[in-house]
This record gives C-alpha cells, structure tokens and sequence, in this order.
C-alpha cells in the first residue's frame, strides 16, 4: 500500500525553502506573500505550513497569528533571518511546533525537521483521537465503567456510573473508592474481588452480584473485572464494566418465589388428590350382593369389574347394590371430563342413586329422578356438565333384564349357548335419553330383555370404543363385539382381561386416553332352571 504523500505550503519571498525541499519527496506549493498563503489555506488542506516571518505584507508575530487562526489544527514551522529568542519562544508559546533560522538551514536539517514535525503532529492527533473515542465512549455508555489503582481508587468513571453515585462531574469520584458510596460488606467484597484479580491476574468474567446502598435499596448488576497494565504488561491496577440488572434480576427473584409457591400449591395439590383418589375408589363396591335363586343355592349372579383412571381422579363410576335376594341395580357412568369437578359429580351420582334406587320401580324412573336432581345443582352452580349413565336391573327370578340409558354406551350381551354378541340397544323405534343434567324434563324409556344362564352381560364406558389406533381407526363398538365373540369360551374374568390386552394392542400403547370401566355380569343360573 502507497503512503500519502505529505502536502506543504510553504509562505516565503525567496525560493530558499523549495530548492531545500526539492528531494524530499514533498508535495510543495509556494506562495511569496501574506495574503496569497491565507488565500491558499483557505482553498485547500495542507499537512505542513513553512512560514517566514517576515514577509512583504506581514512580519512577525501578527503575520504568524493571522495563519496559525485560518488553520489551527496544520503544524507550523516559521523561519528568520535572524536568531530573536524572545520571537521564538512567543510563537512557540501560540503554537507553532518549530523555530528555524533561515542562515543556519540545510536540506538535510530542513527534511529532518519537517519529518519530525509531521511525526509529532501525526502522534498527537492519533493519541487526541484515541483519548477523544475514550471520552465518548464513558461519556455516553449506559453501563457503569471504571478504572483503578492497586489500592482500588477511582482513576476514570464513566459519566453514567457518576450519576449513579450522584456526582455532578465524574471528576469528582477520582481518588474515592467504593467504601465512599456502598455499605461496608458490599464495599469489601469488590475489594476482596480486585485484590483476587491484582493477586492472580485473572479476570472475573460475567458474575451477578447486588450491591447494598446506605440507604437500604440494594440494586443488582452483572459484572466484568479485569486486570489493568501498562505498556510493560505489569498491572497497574483493576478496570471493569458493570450492567443493571435490577429489573431482570427482581424479575427473576420473584419467579422464583412464585415458582416455590406454586410447588407447595401443586404439592398440596397433589396430596389432595390423592386423598380425592382413594375416595373415590372407596366409594366403588368393595364387595359385591350375592344374588341366589333360593335357599342354600350358590350365587346366580358373578360379578368382575375393572376401574383404569387415566389421570388422578376419574369421571367413571359404578355401583352394583341388592334390590332383593333375586334381582340387582347395576349403574355404570361417565362424567364429562377428568378433573375434581368430574370426580365432585360422580360422588353426587352415588348418593344420588343410593337415595333414589329405593323408591324407583324402574330404571327409567331411577334416570329421571337423577337427571332432574343434577339440572337443579348444575343450573345453580352457573355450570354446565353433564354425564352419561346406563342403569340395568338383572332379575334371576323372572330371568329378565330390564334397563334405561342416558345417552351411554350400549353394554353387549355374550349368549355363549348360541355363541353370538347382541346389544341391548332400543325397541325398534325406541330412543335413548339424553346425557343427565343438560334437560330438566328428560324422559328416559325403559326397555326390556331375556337372559339365559351362560350368559355375560358387560358394561363399559367410552374409554375402551374410543381408543385409537395407530393409524387413526377407532377400536368400535363393533370391534369390542367381535372380540368378546372371539374370547367367549374362556373364563369371564381371563376373557375380560383379554379384551383390555387387545385394546392396548390395537392404540399401540400401554395407557388407555380416557378413563376406563369395564364391568361383567355373568349369570350362573336362573330360577326357572
């Protein structure tokens, strides 16, 4: 890369400077007076001014400040014809950077001062620029910069940690040390932290630290500390930059409290749920009636149940309870959704079906006196849930199944002597009911079926015929059919238990989305046998 080649007027009446010059490899431009060098310096930009003091339209130290004025910043060098101390150190004083006796000069001595005139020159506005990025730089940075001495004294603030301390002049601050402005532990920990660093060598990079004020306010900052040397590389004292994170770091402080918080809140929570857990698996019969046909007769009724929440607590229940020694109400539900509130409802539902299964002659009745009950809590609760339920009464002795649904599944019928599936569905035209709790006056039908001995009536809800597959197929009522048909010739319960193995098969995962209640009835015998 070319250097710049230096340009310099030279302001004399005699060519003795230009033939001096001519090897030096200078851009030279000659004026012979006054007037033509203001004019020249005011046209253009030189690196060096050579003036002679004595010129035919200004002498002296006036001609001298009339050209040191137009360019203030361009280094001068004046000549004289003859030696003058007293000139000499004047124009030395107002600024110009060399005095040279015009009897005395040389090429040589002439090259050589203009050499080391522009070097100095050059030097000065390179350190002048340095130290002007430096004092915009801790004049305008938001963070707080500083530089200290070995024993930890202010050398240079910046003007936003000054105001920080609320100096008017970070001037003020130099010779001060942070005992002057924090509390005593705040203050010796930064000088234990700088004394580590003038010790070691080893910044701190990086560290959140809070600062304690004698107010009592405690202010937050991240913190950068590094050691300071001097040209030798031998440290000389400490420098760093330090942040507010005040915002940030309350902020995050009361996150996290809040977090804590909400830890005890999800483990009481937890716990409660438990406790909800266990009750509501309390509440399922622990036991089930014996229905017998007569006196010293073994049980014409078999009962298998299984109860898979899918979270904490269930919206699935049911109830299995002695209308008389022949016959049974069986109740099976499914409240919407799988919270506290699903698991409120179903406790509800069993108080409910234990105070109305008493006086209901039929399931039909049981569902109509519950629907209007829970319409009544949900309308003043301002909520709207609902549930679906299948109430079935088995009667051994007349050998009758008799029932009512509310918008439930369908339960299925395994009749094993002739090896086939049936739903108890409707009468042909027939409805079901709605789901309870959503109408006040619902009507729920009730309907009536033939069992024979063999056979296996199960109940369910929609956690197993609404599980899906791998590939987005739904595992159907009409599926679960064909599997029981398919397990029919083994034990009710292996047969029961098959069928949740072949569900979890078909979803390709061990647990089931929804809650799940799987409930058989087998019949043993009638008494009509």
């Amino acid at each position: 890369m070319s250097k710049t080649i230096p340009r310099l007027l030279l302001i004399e009446k005699d060519p003795v400077c230009t033939a001096l010059l001519s090897a030096g490899g200078f851009e030279l431009v000659r004026c012979e007076t006054l007037a033509a060098g203001l004019e020249k310096i005011n046209a253009n930009f030189y690196d060096l001014i050579i003036m002679d003091l004595v010129l035919p339209d200004g002498q002296g130290l006036n001609a001298f400040n009339q050209v040191h004025a137009v360019a203030p910043h361009t280094p001068l060098v004046v000549l004289a014809e003859v030696e003058c101390e007293e000139i000499a150190a004047r124009t030395i004083c107002v600024g110009a950077q060399d005095y040279l006796l015009k009897p005395q000069l040389t090429a040589s001595i002439l090259v050589k001062t203009v050499r080391k005139t522009l070097d100095r020159h050059y030097c000065q506005m390179a350190h002048n620029h340095e130290g002007f990025l430096l004092q915009t730089l801790m004049d305008s940075i938001p963070d707080a910069v500083y530089f200290k001495d070995l024993r930890s004294r202010f050398l240079m603030i910046s003007r936003a940690l000054a105001k920080k301390h609320r100096l008017a002049d970070p001037q003020q601050a130099i010779g001060k040390s942070d005992a002057d402005y924090f509390t005593k532990p705040h203050a010796e920990q930064a000088l234990a932290d700088e004394q580590t660093i003038l010790r070691t060598g080893q910044p701190l990079e990086g560290i959140e630290e809070s600062e304690t004020w004698p107010d009592g306010s405690v202010t937050w900052v991240s913190t950068t500390k590094m050691p300071l040397r001097n040209q030798s590389g031998r440290m000389v004292g400490t420098f760093g930059i330090s942040r507010d994170i005040t915002k940030r770091k309350l902020a995050e402080l009361t996150l996290a409290e809040r977090t804590q918080q909400l830890h005890k809140k999800n483990l009481q929570i937890e716990e409660e749920l438990r406790m909800a857990r266990e009750l509501q698996i309390a509440m399922l019969p622990q036991s089930f009636p014996a229905v017998v046909c007569g006196p010293d007769q073994p049980a014409a009724l078999k009962f298998y149940s299984f109860y898979i929440p899918s979270g904490a607590v269930s919206g699935d229940f049911f109830d299995v309870f002695p209308l008389s020694e022949t016959s049974v109400g069986i109740f099976i539900c499914d409240v919407m959704g799988h919270d506290v509130r699903a698991a409120l409802v179903t406790a509800m539902l069993r108080a409910l079906v234990g105070d109305f299964s008493v006086k209901a002659t039929d399931p039909g009745q049981l569902l109509t006196e519950i629907n209007q009950a829970l319409f009544k809590v949900f309308r003043q609760a301002g909520t709207t849930m609902f549930a679906t339920a299948f109430y079935l009464v088995a009667d051994v002795a007349t050998g009758k199944l008799t029932y009512a649904s509310a918008a439930h599944p369908d339960p299925l019928q395994l009749k094993r002597q002739a090896n086939k599936v049936e739903v108890l569905t409707r009468d042909p035209g027939g409805k079901k009911g709605p789901a309870l709790g959503l109408f006040q006056n619902s009507i729920f039908p009730t309907y009536q079926r033939p069992m024979q001995a063999e056979d296996l009536i199960v109940l369910y809800t929609d956690g197993l015929t609404e599980e899906a597959g791998q590939n987005d197929e739904i595992f159907t009522q009409e599926r679960l059919a064909e599997t029981i048909l398919e397990l029919g010739a083994l034990p009710t319960k292996a047969l029961l238990a098959k069928t949740l193995e072949a569900i979890r098969r078909f979803s390709g995962h061990l647990e089931f989305s929804d809650d799940v209640c799987l409930l058989g009835v087998e019949v043993k015998q009638l008494k009509s046998d």
